[in-house]
Order: C-alpha cells, then sequence, then structure tokens
C-alpha cells in the first residue's frame, strides 16, 4: 500500500509538469489494481480524479468504469445472487452492483425486535435466514398478520414513505439479513436514478400491510374521520412540551376523535421527513353542534405523505382525544 501511495504522489508530480499523458496512464494503473483487491472507494474516487486531470481521455475513462463494474460484479456472493435471482434480474448490472454494495449484514437472536410499530424505521430488511414474525397490536391485544422467512423482505411501508411502522417485526428463530438503509435512496438520485422505482416495484409483489389488516377485519383507522376545511396553526414542541420557533399554517384535511391530517407545502422531501415522529401543537376550527369553535391539541406526527406540485399531507395521532361530546359528524 505505501508503494500504491508513492504511486498517487507521483500522479500529482505529473499533473503539476503536465503531463496528462503519464498521469492518465498511471490513474489508469491504480484504478485498476485498487478495484482488483476490491477497493472500490479508492478506485472510484480516482476514477473520478482521472476525468478532472484529463477529460478528454474518454477510452481511459469508460475502461475504468468497466474494470470497476466487472470486479463489483465478481465479489457478488453466489448464494446472494440465487437468492435474491427475480431481483437483480429487474436490474441493470451497474444497478445491481450499487445495490449489493450499499447493503449491510446483521445477525439476530431469537425472539429480538427488528421495529416496533408507532417507532421510525428507516431500513430496508431482506431475510436470508430464519424465520420472523410480523404482528400488529390493537387495543391490548396482538394479532399475528403473517411470518418472514428467507427470500422475504420487510420494512419496504416505512422505507419508501414517511410514516411510523404501522406494525411490529420480531424474529421467531435466530436470523440472518441483509438492509438497506434509507440514506442511500439519496445517494442513488443522480449515479441511478431509475434504481428507487426498480427496487420499489419489486417490493410490490409482497402483501401490503394495509391488505392483510383490512384480511384480518382490523383497521388502523378504528374512529371515524370526517373532511373538514380551513387552516391549522401549527407550532413544533420539544420533548418537555414547550413551544419552539415560529408558527407556521397548514390546510386542514379530516378529523377524528383521535388525530387529523392538514396539508402543507414543502419543496424538499428531506424537509418533510423531518417532521415525522415530531410533536407538534395545533390549533384549529372544530366542527360542533354550535358552529365552529376554535381549540387547541397536542399530537405526534406519524405520517407524511407526498402528493403532487410539493403537497404534503402530515397525518397527526392526538396525546389526548377530543371528547366525543364536542365531536360532531355530519351525517
Amino acid at each position: 500500500m505505501e508503494d500504491l501511495a508513492k504511486q498517487e504522489g507521483l500522479v500529482d508530480r505529473y499533473v503539476k509538469e503536465e503531463n496528462k499523458e503519464a498521469a492518465v496512464k498511471l490513474l489508469f494503473d491504480l484504478i485498476t489494481t485498487y478495484a482488483e483487491k476490491k477497493d472500490f472507494q479508492k478506485a472510484e474516487h480516482l476514477r473520478d480524479k482521472l476525468y478532472e486531470v484529463d477529460p478528454l481521455a474518454l477510452p481511459e475513462i469508460i475502461k475504468a468504469g468497466e474494470i470497476i463494474e466487472e470486479q463489483k460484479a465478481s465479489g457478488i456472493d453466489e448464494s446472494h445472487l440465487e437468492l435474491w435471482s427475480d431481483l437483480y434480474q429487474a436490474l441493470t448490472s451497474e444497478e445491481g452492483n450499487a445495490l449489493y454494495y450499499a447493503m449491510k449484514e446483521a445477525s439476530l437472536r431469537s425472539d429480538e425486535p427488528v421495529f416496533r410499530q408507532g417507532e421510525r424505521n428507516s431500513n430496508l430488511y431482506f431475510i436470508n435466514e430464519g424465520e420472523l414474525k410480523q404482528v400488529y397490536s390493537q387495543e391490548g391485544r396482538e394479532v399475528l398478520l403473517r411470518t418472514f422467512g428467507k427470500g422475504h423482505i420487510a420494512g419496504d411501508d416505512s422505507f419508501f414513505s414517511n410514516e411510523l411502522c404501522t406494525t411490529s417485526l420480531i424474529t421467531l428463530t435466530p436470523v440472518k439479513l441483509n438492509y438497506l438503509e434509507k440514506r442511500v435512496l439519496g445517494d442513488w438520485k443522480e449515479a441511478f436514478p431509475g434504481l428507487e422505482s426498480h427496487l420499489s416495484g419489486y417490493c410490490r409483489k409482497f402483501d401490503k400491510v394495509h391488505d392483510l389488516l383490512k384480511q384480518k377485519d382490523l383497521d388502523r383507522r378504528t374512529q371515524e374521520r370526517i373532511h373538514v376545511s380551513g387552516k391549522a396553526v401549527i407550532r413544533i414542541m420539544d420533548k418537555s412540551g414547550a413551544l419552539v420557533g415560529k408558527p407556521f399554517k397548514g390546510q386542514l384535511s379530516d378529523i377524528s376523535v383521535g388525530g387529523l391530517a392538514f396539508f402543507i407545502k414543502i419543496s424538499k422531501k428531506e424537509t418533510a421527513s423531518l417532521l415525522l415522529g415530531r410533536r407538534l401543537s395545533i390549533t384549529f376550527p372544530l366542527p360542533g353542534p354550535q358552529g365552529k369553535a376554535e381549540i387547541t391539541q397536542a399530537g405526534t406526527v406519524v405520517g407524511v405523505r407526498f402528493h403532487t406540485f410539493d403537497d404534503y399531507s402530515i397525518h397527526v395521532r392526538f396525546h389526548e382525544p377530543l371528547s366525543k361530546d364536542r365531536f360532531y359528524s355530519a351525517p
């Protein structure tokens, strides 16, 4: 490695001497060496440097990229490829390499939670070995929705959206899995713009939580909701309940005794996702027998969903339900 570091220093010397030909040749050799050593981060860094040194050295730049991708492909575990063959067949070789090398590994013991209902989960899980159960808790009872095993994907509901977990996932046996962190979706946007949609399309072949709840005659929205209109004034709260920051306004969508939803415009998805799990104080007009009355309720954001034209619907669960005598539902 010391010899390689010296050669990188020699590249810099060639650049200072404006000897592009020698710099390009040495960079290409270094990229090949690092790719063969499976140090892809270094190889890709030097490929970027090769482009900076001489953007017109297209044969070397293209070939260097091909060598990196070939070495990445040769390093993928064959048993992994066999297990997830349907997924990789839906991807280009470059997308497949990006997916594989973005994954991390984990081993879990029996009776260990992967994620819990009502909490955040930002990972997508690929089950390689073992068995897990997905359960839903409602009014003090736990209902088994399904079991997961080898070749199943879990966590896609919250991975591709901004919602708290609707269910819990718990290991039944020791489990080995790969997982993706949600941040990789941002990393892929420019280099692999189609990878997220290909991955989410593959995940759609698995049963959705909403459909499973219907099959079990369960409903996440156990309370009647009515559509409402008007403006809500929202303030963020800290853990102690103190108001922080400036208030902002949202357009009311619907309400129940246990929560409400409102729309806001946000230009960046990352900004919208920051609201998930936040405690809010919301002042809004409440329909009632004597007309609308303005009240204030505290709650926690349990869902952030994107709509067209930078609109996001923010779904809030109240910390204390509205009293039913104040809640009026039109027939």
